[in-house]
């Protein structure tokens, strides 16, 4: 992964130099994350986290694309249980400067699912459950994201984002490990900021 990381950033580095609006920055952002669909019922919500790089390319006057890299990890909890899951997440966001401070984002979010456990309390016991080693996780997903920005300071913007999964995140099988459908959806509420250090 940190192979990735550094391969992202001399990419983005190097298109630096084919576009005369090019910012290059640190992403951080608070989530609140649950599933939705056919198959969930009364999902907890849950607070998470993600973090990466992000760039900001000009195309023309208040238009730009907004890519960044970003890893995730998600989480619903109660009383009883928590499921953490870790993904990768690439948005390629179209931003538009609607007023000099105000911005809004809006376009597709991919994701590779990493990792997905969940921890259950019972009988002051705690069992996990990996749903990787199970092969019942979905490793891609496909989503939207959109969001309302704040350009806060020249340098810094801060921003609430929604982000639903299109695709869902279980591979379902029965017992005969046949396919069936299975409709469990990713969705994320995000409060981030961004840095923009170049």
């Amino acid at each position: 992964m940190k192979k990735l990381f550094i391969l992202v950033a001399v990419l983005l580095f190097a298109a630096s130099s084919a576009f005369a609006q090019f910012n290059l920055g640190g992403h951080a952002a608070a989530n609140f994350s649950s599933l939705y669909g056919d198959d969930t019922d009364d999902v907890p919500w849950g607070l998470g986290f993600n973090a990466g790089v992000a760039a900001k390319i000009g195309i023309a006057g208040i238009i730009a694309v907004a890519p960044e890299v970003d890893f995730d990890m998600r989480r619903q909890s109660d009383d009883d249980a928590t499921w953490t899951t870790l993904a990768l997440e690439i948005p390629i966001l179209a931003r538009i400067n609607v007023l000099p401070i105000l911005f809004i984002e809006a376009g597709p979010q991919i994701a590779f699912l990493l990792s997905s456990k969940q921890e259950v309390e019972f009988a002051g016991e705690t069992v996990t459950t990996d749903y990787g080693d199970l092969d019942m996780l979905n490793t891609f997903e496909f989503g939207l994201a959109a969001g309302v920005g704040f350009s806060v300071l020249p340098s810094l913007d801060v921003n609430f984002r929604s982000v639903f999964g299109l695709t869902s995140i279980v591979d379902g099988k029965d017992m005969l490990g046949n396919d069936i459908d299975v409709d469990i959806k990713h969705i994320q509420f995000q409060v981030g900021a961004t840095y923009w250090f170049m």
